[in-house]
C-alpha cells in the first residue's frame, strides 16, 4: 500500500535539486535537449538522446550538438511566419510517422494542442507533444455528492481497457486536454457533455474553480508512448457538487463504467495504485482543499501540498 507522499511521487518523480546532494538531479537534467521557438531565448521543452536520434530533422530545425538544443527556424521570406512554424512541426511528424521512427507515437489525430507560454499562436499535436516535452494542459473536474447523513461520495469512472493510455484504471468524471484556442472552462464543459451527458447550464452554474495541479513526469509503460518521456505539466481544477439523484453512466467508448465512492474507498484505490497518475494528484489536491488529509493526521503534509503545486521548468504565460 502507498502513502499519500508516494501516491503523489509516482505523478511528480522528476527529480528536485538539493543543496547538499544533487546528483540525482544532475544526472536527470544533464542528457536532456532543450527546444526554442523562434525569436525567443527561453525553452520550451526537454527532448531526451533517443528522440534526438530517431528524429528526422527537417531543415527547419537548426540543432547545437555543443549546446544540446534544438531550435525550431523562422521561416524567411513568409509574413505568416508564424502559421507556417506550426506547419514545420505538421511536417516533421508526417515524416517521422511516415519513416515509422516512434512507432509508439499512434495515428495522426486533428487535435493541436498549444505550446503552453508562447510569444505568438503554435501548437503540436496532441500525441506528439511528450516528445517535445513541453507542458501538458488539461483540466478535471471532481464530482461528487452527498447522501441524506451528509457523507461526501465521488462519482468514479474507470477507463476502459483498450485505452492506449492507463487502461482500466480510474479517472476523474469530467477531464480532457486543452486544446489549442480553447480556454481551460470551455475544456470542462465540451468533456462534461462529452463524457458525462452533463448540461451545459448545470456546469456553468455550479461549477467551482479550485486552481491547479502541477507536476514534472517521466513516463512509464503505462503511459502509453515512448517510455522516459519528460512530461512537465499542468491541470486547471474544478469541483463540482450534484445531488443525490443524479447518476453517471458510460456516455462514449473511453469509460467502461462509474462508481460512486465514498472517501475510503477513494483514499483505498489510490493506495494500491488504481487511479490514473494525474488523477490521483487531483484527488490528493481534493482531500488537502477539504480536509480529508490535514497536518494533524500526515507527516509529510507539507512536502504534499509542495509537490503538488511545483513550479514548472519552462514559461507558463508570454509575459513570463
Amino acid at each position: 500500500m502507498r502513502t499519500n507522499f508516494e501516491i503523489v511521487q509516482e505523478c511528480d518523480n522528476f527529480p528536485y535539486p538539493n543543496l547538499t546532494n544533487n546528483t540525482a538531479y544532475t544526472k536527470a537534467i544533464e542528457p536532456l535537449w532543450l527546444f526554442f521557438l523562434p525569436d525567443d531565448p527561453q525553452p520550451h521543452g526537454f527532448i531526451i538522446q533517443s528522440v534526438i536520434d530517431r528524429m528526422p530533422w527537417t531543415f527547419s530545425f537548426r540543432l547545437v550538438p555543443d549546446r544540446k538544443e534544438v531550435h525550431l527556424l523562422k521561416p524567411q521570406g513568409r509574413d505568416d511566419w508564424q502559421a507556417a512554424c506550426n506547419e514545420a512541426i505538421d511536417e516533421l511528424l508526417d515524416l517521422a510517422r511516415a519513416q515509422k521512427a516512434f512507432p509508439r507515437l499512434g495515428k495522426k489525430r486533428d487535435e493541436q494542442f498549444p505550446i503552453v507560454g508562447a510569444k505568438f499562436d503554435i501548437g503540436i499535436e496532441r500525441s506528439a507533444m511528450s516528445l517535445f516535452g513541453i507542458i501538458g494542459q488539461g483540466a478535471h473536474m471532481t464530482v461528487y455528492t452527498r447522501t441524506p447523513s451528509g457523507e461526501m461520495k465521488f462519482w468514479i469512472p474507470r477507463r476502459n481497457a483498450n485505452k492506449s493510455t492507463y487502461p482500466n484504471m480510474l479517472d476523474q468524471a469530467v477531464a480532457g486536454g486543452v486544446a489549442q484556442g480553447e480556454t481551460p472552462l470551455e475544456c470542462i464543459v465540451r468533456e462534461a457533455g462529452e463524457e458525462a451527458a452533463l448540461d451545459e447550464e448545470v456546469v456553468r452554474r455550479d461549477i467551482v474553480a479550485a486552481g491547479t495541479v502541477t507536476w514534472f513526469n517521466i513516463s512509464d509503460g503505462k503511459a502509453g508512448g515512448e517510455v522516459g518521456l519528460m512530461n512537465p505539466g499542468v491541470l486547471y481544477v474544478y469541483d463540482l457538487e450534484v445531488g443525490p439523484k443524479v447518476v453517471f453512466s458510460p456516455v462514449d467508448d473511453d469509460i467502461q463504467s462509474f462508481h460512486l465512492m465514498s472517501v475510503d474507498e477513494v483514499r483505498n484505490a489510490m493506495r494500491k495504485g488504481e487511479f490514473k497518475p494525474s488523477c490521483a494528484a487531483v484527488m490528493m489536491d481534493f482531500f488537502l482543499r477539504h480536509g480529508f488529509i490535514t497536518a494533524e493526521d500526515e507527516e509529510d503534509y507539507v512536502e504534499i501540498a509542495s509537490r503538488l503545486h511545483r513550479k514548472l521548468p519552462f514559461r507558463t504565460s508570454p509575459g513570463r
